[in-house]
């Protein structure tokens, strides 16, 4: 059988290869053959590394971490799943991956999906469960406005997920697709603002106050100082965002704001929750999986309206083009191994 994988050569150099791979070879009790049907690119991570914004890494690289696929095999230790079962799993960008499930770990992931949803919609599981560390870092309530920084995929699913919790939200982007796009998600206060007008417009929708919670999802550090500038006296900053770029300014007026309001600002990364069931703790990585799965099937998560391209693999130097330089036409795309 041949498989088909992406390839990153260089900075802006994207390919499709192909080889030979064994279906039949044999299989470790943590391993599976998966025959993929759909992965997701990530406008975050993934980008980092085809534009080189990420330091300290060097190529080639084979990119992408959210795959949806078929069970063709699997070792007898994955005891959860069948052959047959259609799966969301931690994988590269790939018509068909030998998957090992390592520890516990969010990193590796591998869970039956319902039925009911397309490998399409899917692919969308892999941004709930990012923009469900939000959620789970917040400590919020009824009376608190919550401030969200970025308008990508992820900062409008972890909005709405806030906003679903009776919180009003207001969300800024200075792409103003990205914010029509975000209302037409269901959002209710967007707003397109230029970086160095956000915390000035914030404090004029909160008569002065600011939020209690503000959300950094862009990983852009000018948006993280203003999401710690533009908080409330005893409020909170979550960090949803991975910061790569460098980025020069005078801290100390950001310190002095953190020090001064008493401000709790806290990282939000992927493995703040425990993947399976754990003494001690409500949270986990299979409740959100469950919980991300409901709400894409409820319609709180429009899959289908927020995946704006599905292309082929062939397609995919177009894609990293576009989510990088045409953010007003692009916001999430999914690769389609079946093309």
């Amino acid at each position: 059988m041949e498989r088909r994988f992406v390839i990153l050569t260089g900075k802006a150099q994207a390919e499709i290869h192909s080889e030979p791979f064994d279906v039949n070879q044999e299989l470790k009790d943590n391993e599976a053959i998966i025959d993929t049907t759909t992965t997701m690119i990530s406008a975050g991570t993934e980008l980092s590394r085809v534009y080189a914004i990420k330091q300290g890494f060097s190529y080639p690289v084979y990119p992408g971490y959210t795959a949806v696929g078929k069970v063709l095999r699997k070792g007898k230790g994955l005891t959860h799943l069948e052959v047959g079962d259609r799966v969301f799993y931690s994988g590269p960008h790939a018509s068909i991956n030998k998957y090992s499930h390592v520890g516990t770990t969010q990193g590796a992931k591998i869970l039956k999906i319902d039925e009911r949803m397309s490998d399409t919609q899917a692919c969308m599981i892999q941004m709930g469960l990012i923009a469900m560390n939000a959620v789970t870092a917040c400590h919020g309530n009824l009376t608190d406005t919550v401030a969200v920084y970025g308008l990508g995929t992820i900062g409008i699913v972890a909005a709405l997920l806030l906003q679903k919790q009776g919180m009003r939200v207001i969300c800024f982007d200075p792409v103003e697709t990205r914010c029509q796009e975000a209302r037409n998600a269901g959002l209710k206060e967007c707003y397109s603002v230029a970086a160095d007008k956000q915390v000035e417009t914030l404090k004029q929708l909160t008569n002065g106050k600011g939020a209690e919670i503000s959300v950094d999802v862009s990983g852009i550090s000018p948006a993280i100082v203003n999401a710690i500038l533009g908080t409330a006296k005893y409020g909170q900053v979550i960090l949803l965002g991975s910061p790569r770029a460098s980025f020069s300014c005078d801290i100390t007026p950001v310190l002095n704001a953190i020090h001064m309001k008493m401000l709790d600002v806290k990282g939000a990364f992927n493995q703040l929750n425990p993947f399976p069931q754990t003494d001690g703790t409500r949270q986990n990585v299979l409740k959100d999986f469950e919980t991300v799965q409901r709400l894409i099937l409820d319609g709180t998560i429009d899959a289908d309206k927020l995946i704006s391209h599905v292309i082929a693999p062939e397609e995919i130097m177009s894609a990293y083009h576009g989510l990088m330089h045409e953010k007003e036409l692009w916001h999430c795309a999914v690769i389609d191994w079946t093309k």
